[in-house]
């Protein structure tokens, strides 16, 4: 996200309208080893974001992905 340092890992979706981006299952990277919830204090795990919320979309390496699936 533009203004903010996290990474985040989770089913992106690209929708027709604005927010154009949801994101199911959402966690915060904080190793390739290590994710946790996000938003914090919060149960919901899907989220919404518009595209200029957005820098990039990339594909987890294959450790990150292992870690989120167990999770």
């Amino acid at each position: 996200m533009k203004q903010r340092a996290e990474y985040l890992i989770g089913k992106v979706t690209e929708l027709d309208e604005e927010p154009s981006i949801l994101i199911e299952k959402c966690y915060e990277v904080e190793a390739e080893d290590k994710i946790k919830p996000f938003p914090l204090f919060s149960s919901q795990r899907d989220m919404f974001l518009t595209s200029e919320d957005i820098l990039t979309i990339l594909e987890p390496s294959p450790t990150l992905l292992k870690t989120y699936n167990k999770g």
